[in-house]
């Protein structure tokens, strides 16, 4: 069936992710770049599948994806009003960037 696998180990992954950026106290910008580097990936393979014709990728992953991105953004400039990092911040303005293409 195509479409995403949401028992998938990455999707179970980016959730986990999500949960703890939104959740804990304690998170840290190193925490929302190993999200965004694992959404990333994600993307990438996605796009990969696509290229190659694959059937399971469907419109809705990609949309799925654009809210995750949006989700990490939230989080992140929640993490950035607590204390700015130069490199989060740049992470931030580029998903923006990209998302407003």
């Amino acid at each position: 069936m195509p479409g995403m696998n949401k028992t998938a180990r990455q999707y179970r992954l980016i959730e986990s992710f999500f949960d703890g950026l939104e959740n804990d106290r304690n998170a840290t910008a190193a925490d929302a770049m190993l999200l965004l580097d694992e959404l990333r990936r994600l993307e990438r393979k996605w796009r990969e599948q696509v290229s190659a014709s694959s059937p399971r990728r469907i419109e809705s992953d990609f949309r799925t994806l654009e809210g995750w991105y949006r989700r990490w953004m939230l989080a992140s400039k929640r993490l950035l009003a607590r204390a700015d990092d130069l490199p989060l911040r740049q992470a931030v303005d580029t998903v923006q960037s990209e998302l407003n293409k």
